[in-house]
């Protein structure tokens, strides 16, 4: 099987949709005040897209692990494939520190799936293990959150120090676990491969699903470039 899936594309789109809401709320209360992101409807909507994104990306995992050739490659395929994503989070660390300061990205969405793709490769081999970790996982997370050290160096399992702050911060723990759930899951996803239906905003979600990363990052520079432009035409 070598076709991407159009109803996973379409899910992942449907996630792409949620993220582009979420991060205009946030950017909304960023410019203007209004609408705080971190209770209430935005909180949920933006745990909700991530949720989405990292479930989708653990069923994406097992099904591409049962094509032949992906078995063959072993586990560099899934080394290149996550540090490429790392390495972008990276970027997207680097950019914010810049853009907002303090609160920028330390371990975010794309860190989380990168380091995820990688962390999963053993999970793929036994897929048996991944649902009782991915629980743990999720068990272990109020404890983990609880915890506090007065340096940052464990913000990627989930311990934070005092006063962290960040505009996106999706660590191992709980986050990891929600994907190897999907890992487990995703062995029951047994979807032939077919053409996507005739109906437009199908075909519409599929496509932002298959581009969403280049969606993600392009979306928010547009997006602070419109409210930039709007603040200044205000400000007049």
């Amino acid at each position: 099987m070598t076709e991407r899936l159009w109803q996973l594309d379409c899910l992942r789109g449907l996630a792409v949709l949620m993220m582009l809401v979420s991060n205009f709320l946030f950017d909304l209360f960023y410019f203007t005040g209004v609408l705080n992101p971190a209770s209430g409807f935005p909180a949920w909507l933006a745990r909700a897209t991530a949720g989405i994104f990292v479930f989708l990306a653990g069923v994406s995992l097992t099904l591409s692990y049962a094509r032949p050739t992906a078995r063959r490659q072993g586990f560099n395929k899934y080394l290149r494939r996550g540090a490429g994503i790392f390495a972008l989070g990276m970027l997207i660390t680097l950019a914010t520190r810049l853009a907002v300061g303090r609160q920028y990205v330390v371990f975010g969405i794309l860190h989380l799936i990168g380091s995820g793709i990688i962390l999963s490769y053993p999970f793929l081999k036994h897929r048996r293990f991944a649902l009782p970790a991915g629980l743990l996982i999720l068990t272990a997370a109020p404890f983990m959150g609880n915890l506090r050290l007065d340096s940052g160096w464990l913000l990627w399992l989930g311990i934070q120090h005092p006063g962290f702050v960040s505009v996106d911060y999706t660590p191992l723990v709980p986050w990891f676990g929600i994907m190897l759930i999907g890992v487990a899951l995703g062995g029951f996803a047994v979807i032939s491969p077919s053409p996507v239906p005739p109906k437009r905003f199908i075909r519409l979600f599929a496509l932002c699903g298959r581009h969403s990363l280049v969606i993600y990052f392009a979306h928010q520079p547009l997006l602070w470039t419109g409210f930039w432009i709007w603040q200044s035409l205000g400000a007049r």
